[in-house]
């Protein structure tokens, strides 16, 4: 890691001064992981293939692989008859990985399955013409990892402080900045590359950036009680009631969580748990960074009021050989008038819309607290204090992410509904004796 910074600071009275500074850093043969075992569609014909079952044609590849297997609900292929195309449209087990473009699902599934055959990576194995490793490296192994110095990462901010120092009663610490932290994982963990072949897609904003910061904090004691301005020749009784109240607070405004819009389709490879191999989908229409807002509907909340979801428009393009067009369930995103805005992306394409491309809700709290002590002896006082947690009782909205998904998928029935909030208002008293 290395760190450059500049500050310089600058006082603007007796007791306030301002701190202007550049932090940044950057990260070089981060310690990380990659996946070598991930499925090529490439550089074996598959792509093709599948692209011409997709459409109704017969590919010659499966004709090849799977002669001879009796497929379920299709029958025996032998290729002229029944093709190795029309069996995988109509096997209940592939039919859905075809229709909506999930390539490196179909790839995966025969490469690992045991259905039909029995033992693993049956399919390609049954005609003797393909080598085990048609897919994947090393396909004895469900995954390998090469552990290494992959990964690289950069920070710059500007930071702003303004620091009022204690004078009658009163100080504070207001602080803003504005940053961007970048790289293609938030830990040390192995790498799911979106494409294998450009592994430059991961880069994107990490998961702990937030753009903009603005932070307050601030005491003040109020100005009751002996040597202060108001009460301080009252009697005894009342100077010892109304002295050493002290009031603080706390306000917080933040960028939101920076997360992913998602499709749903493996087009590469397949698509796991991790945030980093997601599909993302195709911006073809309007649909800016700062499209996001809260919104609260009759039955939820939204963070995408004013757009709907459809049928994807590729649905044409699905033969209807076999039944495959009614299989096909993927959506896409349009805008109230019905301009396309987000599509899936083909087989063997990345979308265009990158990792993390949007901010989620911003937090914006403010907490507050009241503080009174009473001396008891010289050396004892008692101490009371009360403390309210988001005493605005503002609501800090989740990310819409539907359950299970790594982002906002554009096929997900409830795409872009938020579903969690947090924050609630709170009060805490303590007392003490403080000796």
């Amino acid at each position: 890691i290395q760190n450059f910074n500049f500050g310089i600071q600058r006082q603007l009275a007796s007791n306030l001064t301002l701190d202007v500074a550049y932090v940044g850093s950057k990260g070089t043969k981060l310690y990380g992981g990659v996946q070598l075992n991930t499925v090529d569609i490439f550089k074996n014909q598959f792509l093709q293939a599948f692209n011409t079952t997709r459409a109704g044609g017969d590919a010659p590849l499966f004709d090849a692989m799977l002669k001879g297997l009796n497929i379920p609900g299709a029958g025996v292929v032998n290729g002229t008859t029944l093709t190795g195309s029309a069996a995988l449209r109509t096997f209940t087990s592939t039919r859905t990985f075809i229709a909506n473009g999930s390539i490196g699902q179909l790839a995966n599934f025969l490469n690992r399955s045991t259905s039909v055959t029995g033992k693993g990576g049956g399919f390609v194995r049954n005609s003797g013409l393909f080598p085990e490793n048609f897919f994947v490296l090393n396909p004895q192994f469900q995954t390998v990892t090469l552990n290494s110095n992959p990964g690289s990462s950069t920070y710059h901010s500007l930071q702003l402080q303004v620091t009022k120092r204690l004078s009658k009663g009163f100080t504070n610490s207001t602080s803003y900045v504005w940053s961007r932290a970048l790289g293609e994982n938030d830990g040390d963990a192995a790498i799911d590359y979106r494409d294998p072949n450009n592994q430059r897609l991961n880069k994107a904003v990490l998961g702990f950036h937030r753009t903009h910061a603005f932070i307050t904090n601030g005491t003040y004691e109020l100005p009751f009680g002996p040597g202060r301005p108001l009460l301080s020749n009252a009697p005894g009784w009342v100077q010892r009631l109304v002295e050493r109240w002290q009031f603080g607070g706390i306000a917080n405004v933040t960028s939101g969580q920076p997360f992913s819009v998602t499709a749903s389709v493996a087009t590469i490879i397949p698509a796991t748990s991790a945030a980093s191999n997601v599909s993302t989908p195709n911006i073809v229409g309007d649909f800016p960074k700062n499209l996001g807002q809260v919104t609260k509907l009759s039955n939820g909340v939204t963070y995408f009021p004013g757009i709907q979801q459809i049928a994807d428009p590729a649905r044409g393009s699905v033969t209807t050989s076999n039944g495959l067009q009614g299989t096909f369930s993927n959506k896409a995103i349009a805008d109230a008038q019905g301009n396309l805005l987000l599509v899936n992306p083909a087989p063997g394409q990345i979308g265009n819309m990158g990792l993390k491309w949007l901010e989620g809700p911003g937090l914006v709290r403010f907490d507050a607290d009241l503080i009174k002590r009473v001396r008891i002896t010289e050396t004892k006082e008692f101490e009371f204090r009360l403390d309210a947690i988001n005493i605005l009782n503002h609501p800090v909205f989740g990310t819409p992410v539907p359950t299970g998904m790594s982002g906002a998928d554009i096929n997900a029935a409830n795409f872009g509904r938020i579903t969690t909030s947090t924050g609630e208002r709170s009060f805490v008293v303590n007392a003490r004796l403080n000796f």
